[in-house]
């Protein structure tokens, strides 16, 4: 594996997250632009809302299959190094979130990162649902949607990683998203929804 080829497959899984499927869909279904509209975020919650639950639901499994097409594309890229998820997982959530095709306008990354979560280490899942589900309707009351995504992967995804530690690249690949995914959230971090 070389430095090159490490470039070439952060690149490659850049690009393919960064597709900016929630303005296509939402164009598609004659909706208004999701980047200018509602939260402004071009992912499936806000498609949904500016156009139906259908266009919602594509917008999220097609994000959620980004990050999995950037991993399958690295891996060959990288000759099947165990570096090909971590390195693809957060290149592809840094592109929904910031992706060059509409001027860096995306969306949060949640499906393009909770798709690769999901996958390669499901069991991460148990402890990050449950702290989001006690903040999102105990802590807050539903007032506050980012602050409750930042404490889930803040409380979460450490303590998957010391109770139940993955294999190395799943660890890597955890570790990557988990600040990207929080930055992202931070801007949002007053929003009420």
């Amino acid at each position: 594996m070389t430095i090159l080829q490490v470039f070439l497959a952060a690149l490659v899984a850049y690009l393919i997250g960064a597709f900016p499927t929630g303005v296509i869909a939402t164009k598609f279904a004659g909706g208004p632009d999701v980047r200018y509209s509602g939260s402004g975020h071009t992912g499936g919650t806000n498609a949904m809302r500016l156009t139906n639950v259908w266009i919602g639901v594509v917008v999220v499994i097609i994000d959620g299959l980004k990050g999995l097409l950037a991993w399958g594309v690295a891996h060959i890229i990288l000759l099947g190094s165990p570096w090909a998820l971590p390195i693809a997982g957060a290149m592809a959530v840094v592109g929904h979130c910031w992706p060059i095709y509409t001027r860096f306008h995306g969306g949060m990354g949640l499906a393009t990162g909770g798709g690769l979560i999901f996958v390669t280490t499901p069991i991460t899942l148990v402890f990050v649902i449950p702290v989001w589900a006690i903040c999102f309707f105990g802590i807050f009351k539903k007032a506050y949607s980012a602050r409750c995504v930042a404490f889930s992967l803040l409380i979460g995804i450490p303590l998957n990683l010391l109770l139940l530690p993955p294999e190395e690249s799943m660890r890597w690949l955890l570790i990557f998203i988990t600040p990207v995914l929080f930055i992202r959230h931070l801007p949002e971090w007053n929003r009420r929804e």
